[in-house]
């Protein structure tokens, strides 16, 4: 019995390998001018990301190995990659010339904002957290933002020509990591009664209506992820000034 349950384990944990699989691609994608791809398999990594929880819930199997390699697999796939898609299809040539020859690359440092940033949110994850919202935007959400940049904008001279929008958009998701605005979770409440044969019609559901609204589902995505992000944002200005007043 105990052996069954050690293997066991590893359905979730699978599930995470695929998450941290997939933002191994990503980088690799990304060094090779397929940002559209890259892109892809950082949305890939966040949808295995966003069940092996479920999944571990619903077979009542958790493991200590299973948290850390989870929050592994979440700096990889949600901070290293979206930063390393970042600087190589937009910020690789933001730099500038130091005494006539040398020059500072700017834009390598711009782009490890977010990998920085998400290690440090993943740990302070680890070390205490919320059962009831989170604190800071969660890494998958950010790394689904900079994912979906370069499967709108294929070109990725549209973004180049437009960095001074791009990158303060890109620095302010990935220092959302690391405040304190608090997040709601949609998903907790609503995951933690689908189990079994329920989990699986939801994802069979998903995988459907993104092939019948694929036309769609980037601006949808968009849409809905904005939405989470300036709701959590409105609520901590609400609470600010409400601490303030009293």
């Amino acid at each position: 019995m105990k052996h069954f349950r050690l293997s066991k384990v590893w359905i979730p944990n699978s599930f995470t390998m695929g998450n941290l699989l997939f933002g191994f691609i990503a980088i690799v994608n990304a060094s090779q001018e397929q940002y559209a791809v890259a892109g892809i398999c950082i949305l890939f990594a966040a949808l295995l990301d966003g069940f092996d929880g479920q999944i571990a819930r619903m077979l009542h199997v958790t493991s200590k190995i299973g948290e850390q390699l989870d929050s592994l697999a979440d700096c990889v796939a949600f901070g290293i990659a979206p930063g390393y898609l970042a600087y190589s299809a937009y910020l690789s040539n933001v730099s500038f010339s130091l005494n006539g020859t040398k020059y500072v690359p700017v834009g390598m440092f711009i782009a490890a904002a977010f990998p920085l940033c998400a290690a440090y949110r993943l740990a302070r994850f680890n070390v205490s957290h919320d059962s009831d919202s989170f604190s800071g935007l969660p890494s998958p959400i950010a790394g689904i933002v900079m994912a979906l940049v370069p499967i709108a904008f294929s070109n990725p001279g549209d973004i180049r020509n437009h960095l001074l929008i791009f990158v303060p958009a890109f620095i302010a998701v990935a220092l959302l990591m690391v405040s304190t605005v608090k997040f709601s979770k949609p998903q907790a409440k609503a995951l933690n009664k689908i189990h079994g044969l329920k989990l699986v019609l939801l994802i069979v559901l998903i995988v459907l209506l993104s092939i019948v609204l694929r036309k769609w589902l980037i601006f949808i995505s968009i849409g809905l992820i904005l939405i989470y992000i300036f709701t959590g944002l409105y609520s901590f200005l609400i609470q600010f000034i409400q601490d303030r007043r009293y």
